[in-house]
């Protein structure tokens, strides 16, 4: 036992705090003198003694915190390991209640003693002796009170006394608060100082704005805070030169600060004569003056690269940490061993991960990962690779395939983020990975022998944890994969897995309440708006329903307000970036669907599309399939595969865009994208709701869709995903009832209204779960009279069979009297291309066609299916017992096989044969 608590003390004194005379192992929180003051109790610890020795320490002051676990010369078993995370969970349930408590109540205690205190008066004798202003310090008692802030909030403050001395809020938060001097809108420059006296002095010198940050450690994190407040401000970090302390620690952690926010360095200069003990700028403004403090800031520049990593001076923070999985100090070997965070020569090569400053054995080692090895001579070497970034996980997919880690790092603005990068990117030379983590915040040294740690580092030890990748957005088992989430019963066992960033579709901003105030409120009794955000819910109930893909196309004039709609359905997923525009190859719009698999696929304008492109993106939208195409040796790639529903808009139908590129639309296309004319009471509008005008509906539902967006689809999932409803039967059920049924139709019409049933299933299931808030019906009413439109748009009965009578009419009242002639002509008139002849009887004129001439008429289909279908519409007459279409007939003195078209039956013909 007496070893184990040697172990922790010597833990704690590693980490740099003083540890406590007295270590209690009774699983308790206590507090301490982390600075060996008395009266000070920042420090705090806890220790298990039972089982395995485990517990934590750290000092709220500045933010440390670290776990410990007893070096036991060997791995733990698997019920170690379990008992060890009960553990640091319920040390770490304590600490945060605790330090959730002196937070309050040191920020209570802060807002009392700063109202009470009055201003600081200008003869305050530690004002007097460094020749500044008070700046807006006031004064308690005898002390100057210095507030200080994070986030806009008072937290702790600062007492300096008249003799100089200074101490903290007890318990109140110390890290990254700043107390800022001056105006920085509109400023050329703001600096950061260490400390008040210092901060004073550069402002009155220069003008300039000034944070102060209390305490070197301090600089980098106020740097960061105030890079994000005003990003583009030029930040000069205002050094003390720390001469007489080893390493300097002012000029190093100003450096590391400034390069962390690219900013610049200021150093004063005290000349040859310097004075014992000076080391900041109000020390140098009492030996050399203002003006000399004013030139020193002038001459502030770029941090020099660091060429032996010297920076940093803190413990990483292990809590999070577990057992056999690397990500800090101590435990990236296994061992446990946090009293011994640097590998010896016997443990090397090895790799260590810094979540934070460490100093050890008296070297200063900087956030991030570490490569400590040995050269050809046995000597010991060390090199810095990347900013923090953990190996949290091994990935795969359910046929083991595509295998990936999950890694957690922190980007340059200090957030933590996490990223399944597929380890296919590693092959080569890892550029692509590189590129990854460069765009998504990771600082990774250019050297080449970084860059090759690198991707060491990332193979090395693969960690015991396993997840399942998905890598599409949608369903995966009862969970269905966003970018940024994974939503279902069993969502922590899935993350999805990318080569690529770019997936900014899925956002959120605002509330699901104002959503449903702002966007679905004002959908009830306007049918165009009910169907679009119907079908924004239909992409996840597609799988649910076994349907296959396609959408809707709202055909309508400029400015009616199809566009709107459009955007109200993105609101359902994301904002602004969510909708796609039509203008895209074939290929590129194969890329665009794979990213909104089993969800919505928005498509704004289909004018923008090149109209020889629209018929191709029509089918693979609907088939859900990626053409076929080669690898680098010749195989066949894995084809993209996705299930969405789209949305699309323009001034234009299907069809119409199709023939301005040469092509004729062919009935499978039509009923994959079906257009509906958005032409209602007010543009695309029937109730208004209050508004004065469509326009002014318009832009109310604009600005809701972009102020409230992302909610409603995630709601949606939450519910859908622990839904175990047979919704193939309901969908079947919903297709029968008579406002789907299409009496007499053929199968273009059934599939048609089975989409119709679909949204209705989609925005009915929404209001059931609460989450449009509709009455009971407004989906299936609103459905069904967008089917009946259709229908009225398009006609009753199969579209190629109507496209086929068209045809054959079209070319008649184009050449009917260019290329025919009569049969009973006395003498054969001179015909140029002649098609056939024409003949007149008591039921109309007949047309008599040559092979030539009705082939050419029927170009584009299949000639022997558009025969049967002129033979079903009673167009055709019936083929002779030899099975020939074609009848002999003599013309002129000769004979000829001609095919005769009863040109009464092509027009007004929607029968069903």
């Amino acid at each position: 036992m007496s070893d184990s608590v040697g172990q922790f003390r010597d833990a704690i004194r590693s980490a740099g705090l003083v540890p406590p005379e007295a270590i209690d192992a009774d699983g308790k929180l206590h507090r301490f003198a982390s600075n060996g003051k008395r009266g000070d109790d920042a420090g705090f610890y806890v220790l298990h003694a039972e089982g395995i020795p485990a517990g934590s320490f750290g000092d709220w002051r500045t933010g440390l915190s670290q776990s410990w676990q007893a070096d036991l010369g060997r791995s733990l078993t698997p019920a170690e390991e379990a008992a060890h995370r009960t553990k640091l969970d319920t040390m770490r349930r304590e600490r945060d209640a605790e330090q959730a408590k002196r937070k309050a109540k040191a920020e209570k205690k802060a807002t009392a003693i700063w109202k009470a205190a009055k201003p600081a008066t200008a003869n305050h004798a530690y004002l007097t002796r460094k020749g500044i202003k008070a700046h807006g310090a006031r004064q308690h008692h005898d002390a100057l009170v210095i507030p200080m802030h994070y986030g806009g909030e008072l937290q702790s403050l600062q007492f300096i006394g008249p003799d100089g001395n200074k101490r903290f809020l007890t318990g109140g938060r110390v890290a990254g608060c700043y107390f800022s001097m001056g105006n920085p809108e509109g400023a050329a420059a703001w600096c950061i100082a260490e400390g008040f006296a210092t901060g004073a002095t550069i402002h009155e010198a220069t003008g300039y704005p000034v944070a102060v940050a209390f305490y070197a450690g301090n600089l980098e994190p106020v740097a960061q805070a105030l890079r994000s407040k005003l990003p583009e401000l030029r930040l000069i970090v205002c050094a003390d030169d720390d001469a007489a302390t080893e390493g300097n620690p002012g000029i190093t952690m100003a450096t590391a600060a400034a390069r962390s926010v690219g900013g610049l360095v200021a150093i004063p200069d005290f000349g040859n004569d310097r004075a014992q003990g000076a080391t900041d700028f109000n020390d140098m403004a009492q030996h050399c003056g203002l003006e000399a403090v004013e030139q020193a800031v002038a001459r502030a520049s770029a941090p020099q690269a660091p060429e032996h990593q010297p920076d940093a001076v803190r413990l990483p923070a292990l809590e999070s940490e577990t057992p056999g999985v690397p990500g800090n100090a101590a435990q990236a070997t296994g061992t446990g061993k946090a009293e011994r965070p640097i590998p010896g020569a016997t443990d090397r090569p090895a790799f260590r991960v810094f979540d934070d400053w460490l100093e050890t054995a008296g070297e200063r080692f900087k956030p991030g990962v570490w490569h400590f090895g040995t050269d050809n001579e046995g000597n010991t070497t060390q090199a810095w690779v990347c900013s923090p970034l953990h190996v949290e996980a091994v990935t795969f997919d359910e046929q083991d395939n595509n295998f990936g880690r999950l890694l957690r790092f922190r980007n340059t603005l200090k957030r933590w983020r996490q990223w399944a990068m597929p380890m296919e990117l590693l092959r080569g030379a890892g550029d692509e990975m590189r590129g990854e983590l460069l765009a998504m915040g990771v600082e990774i040294d250019p050297t080449t022998k970084a860059r090759n740690l690198l991707a060491t580092y990332l193979q090395a030890r693969p960690p015991t944890r396993r997840i399942n990748c998905a890598m599409q957005v949608g369903w995966c088992g009862n969970s269905f994969v966003l970018p940024e989430a994974v939503i279902g019963p069993n969502a922590s066992g899935v993350i999805f897995q990318s080569g690529e960033r770019g997936h900014e579709a899925h956002t959120t901003k605002g509330t699901l309440e104002g959503w449903q105030a702002g966007i679905a409120a004002r959908a009830v009794g306007n049918p165009m708006l009910v169907l679009a955000l119907s079908a924004s819910f239909a992409g996840p109930m597609l799988a649910r329903c076994n349907a296959e893909g396609g959408g809707l196309h709202y055909v309508g004039d400029s400015s009616s307000g199809k566009t709107t709609a459009i955007e109200a359905a993105c609101a359902t997923w994301g904002g602004p970036s969510f909708r796609r525009s039509w203008r895209a190859t074939a290929n590129g719009m194969e890329g665009a669907a794979a990213l909104f698999n089993d969800c919505l696929l928005a498509l704004d304008e289909i004018s923008e599309c090149d109209p020889r492109e629209v018929g191709a993106i029509v089918y693979a939208l609907g088939n859900g399939i990626g053409k076929q195409r080669a690898g680098r040796t010749g195989k066949a790639r894995p084809i993209t595969r996705w299930r969405c529903f789209v949305l699309s808009s323009g001034e234009r139908t299907i069809g119409t865009t199709m023939l301005e590129g040469g092509h004729r639309a062919k009935a499978g296309q039509s009923v994959r994208l079906l257009d509906i004319a958005a032409a209602r009471t007010f543009g695309t509008w029937d109730n208004l709701h209050d508004l004065p005008s469509g326009q002014a509906f318009s832009d109310a539902i604009k600005r809701e869709s972009a102020t409230h967006y992302g909610h409603a689809g995630r709601a949606f999932l939450e519910k859908l995903s622990r839904d175990d409803r047979d919704f193939c039967t309901l969908l079947e059920r919903l297709k029968a009832l008579p406002a789907f049924c299409a009496k007499e139709g053929e199968g273009q019409d059934r599939r048609a209204a089975a989409r119709f049933a679909l949204l209705a299933i989609a925005g009915e299931v929404a209001t059931e779960y609460g989450i449009s808030r509709w009455p009971e019906g407004e989906a299936i009413q609103a459905a069904a009279e967008c089917f009946k439109a259709w229908q009225a748009t398009r006609g009753r009965g199969n579209d190629e069979r109507r496209q086929i009578l068209e045809r054959v009419s079209s070319f008649i009242e184009r050449h009917g009297d260019g290329r025919f002639s009569s049969v009973d002509a006395p003498s054969e008139p001179k015909i140029l291309d002649r098609a056939g002849w024409w003949s007149d009887s008591s039921e109309g004129r007949g047309y008599l066609f040559t092979a030539d001439g009705l082939r050419e008429a029927l170009k584009g289909f299949d000639f022997k299916r558009a025969l049967d279908v002129l033979q079903s519409s009673e167009v055709l007459p019936k083929p002779q017992a030899n099975g020939e279409r074609a009848r002999f007939f003599r013309i002129g003195g000769r004979g000829a096989k001609l095919y005769a078209i009863d040109s009464s039956k092509l027009t007004g013909n929607d029968r069903v044969a």
